[in-house]
């Protein structure tokens, strides 16, 4: 894993990355090379992306406004493919299917068993649902989340 990627999971849950270590880790001895190109975003980065397809150019990338996204409260990671130095998200590819089975080994859900699949997204279970993140975090902030996430994680 390359230090910006290492640098993104020092902003997400522990427990998450953790996992996700773990699942690069997996990956890269099944041959496949991943990144983390995205972890914690601020809701007005989120909002952000979320104009982006519908009042900013480019193409849409995702379907949570700011606040409705795990992204927001540290629970949630994007992945890409690293091919010859380069990030990409080729479909179809192996890759995809790989990263779901060692997604759910490791007790994480991946967003490619979604019904609108999101293939780079890798994300905690057990996790409250957004809406009660995004009042938790109003009210205390991130350490308020994450004490909530922890409290329900299965021991």
């Amino acid at each position: 894993m390359n230090a910006n990627s290492l640098k993104r999971l020092l902003t997400v849950h522990p427990l998450l990355a953790r996992k996700v270590t773990a699942l690069v880790s997996n990956l890269a001895a099944q041959g496949f090379d991943v990144e983390i190109t995205q972890a914690m975003r601020t809701v007005a980065e989120q909002d952000a992306l979320y104009s982006q397809g519908r009042t900013r150019k480019g193409p849409k990338v995702t379907n949570a406004r700011g606040g409705q996204s795990l992204h927001n409260f540290g629970c949630a990671v994007d992945l890409a493919l690293l091919v010859n130095g380069k990030l990409g998200w080729p479909e179809p590819h192996p890759v995809w299917a790989a990263i779901g089975r060692e997604a759910a080994r490791l007790g994480l859900e991946h967003g490619g068993a979604w019904r609108k699949p999101d293939l780079p997204h890798v994300q905690l279970k057990n996790v409250p649902p957004v809406s009660l993140c995004y009042a938790l975090y109003i009210k205390g902030g991130l350490a308020l989340v994450w004490a909530e996430v922890e409290r329900i994680q299965p021991r």
